[in-house]
């Protein structure tokens, strides 16, 4: 993820957030006001990402390799060369890991790129993995937030 000015500002509304909720003994409703932040802000981040692959060509590309990378687990990152509608030839690391080599060093995948970035490109059938995570951190950010409603409330 790339952090934008956005991110900046959103880091400070929260922290005046909660220093002036607590000062007023209201952290709790601060915390739900900042959850409420943190959905425009990922809901902004989605439209951001489907806007950017609007604008995107297609391309076959070639797996050329792996990039591996360890941490408490093994994850893979398909190196892929394609060539763009201007005949520049790209090589470049898909962003998402995966936990096991989904595709075979050779194979032709159909992807996307960005004609003005071409480094940035994304497997045609699996854009979903460029908004998946801001879908998942707000589900969970709202059973944590419905968690604190329910301790107002309990009150």
């Amino acid at each position: 993820m790339k952090v934008e000015k956005a991110d900046y500002i959103w880091a400070v509304i929260s922290f005046i957030t909660v220093g002036v909720s607590f000062h007023f003994g209201y952290l709790l409703y601060g915390l739900l006001t900042i959850y409420g932040f943190m959905v425009l802000l990922f809901l902004y981040h989605v439209f951001t990402v489907k806007k950017h692959i609007s604008g995107t060509e297609a391309a076959f590309g070639k797996i050329t390799e792996y990039h591996i990378k360890k941490e408490s687990r093994t994850y893979y990152y398909p190196v892929v060369e394609f060539e763009t509608a201007d005949g520049r030839m790209i090589s470049s690391v898909y962003t998402y890991p995966d936990k096991e080599q989904k595709y075979k060093i050779g194979d032709e995948e159909l992807i996307r790129y960005d004609p003005d970035d071409p480094i940035f490109f994304y497997f045609a059938n699996r854009e979903n993995e460029l908004t998946d995570n801001y879908y998942r951190y707000i589900f969970f950010g709202g059973v944590a937030a419905l968690f604190v409603l329910i301790v107002i409330l309990a009150y």
